[in-house]
């Protein structure tokens, strides 16, 4: 039984997203959390932490990026703008993979499957704002 909740479990996780995170390559059963996730709820929950996880890093290198180029307001107002676009665009984007309206018709792991798209994204929009807030100094494109 145990040999199969495992594989029940990794497969419920692969089939939700296209690529799971817990820190981009990463399969989420990797980390703590999942390794101990034994039911639906768990997994769950999972899914949520490596939503806010990725939230949070997020969080962190847009305001250093905002203060890499506090000296520009034209700049950061333009930063900003596109980081609220984006939200909308992950936002609809994730409603349109995983209504939060549709769940009852593709069972218990559905709840899970929503949290995991929001963290695929982050972990992607985190690594964009990363490359430009990292550029080296005679970096035409992201001075």
């Amino acid at each position: 039984m145990k040999r199969s909740l495992g594989f029940t479990v990794a497969l419920l996780v692969l089939t939700c997203t296209r690529l799971p995170v817990a820190g981009r390559g990463e399969l989420p059963q990797e980390s703590p959390c999942w390794q101990s996730a034994s039911t639906q709820l768990a997994m769950d929950q999972c899914a949520a932490q490596n939503f806010q996880e990725a939230d949070a890093e997020l969080n962190k290198t847009y305001e250093r990026l905002l203060s890499k180029y506090a000296d520009d307001p034209e700049k950061v107002t333009r930063i900003k703008k596109a980081q609220r676009a984006w939200i909308a665009f992950r936002d609809a984007e994730v409603e349109a993979l995983f209504p939060q309206s549709d769940g009852s018709q593709h069972g218990s792991a559905w709840p899970m499957c929503r949290p995991l798209e929001l963290a695929k994204l982050t972990v992607d929009r985190t690594k964009e704002l990363k490359a430009i807030t990292e550029a080296r100094e005679g970096d035409v494109c992201y001075q």
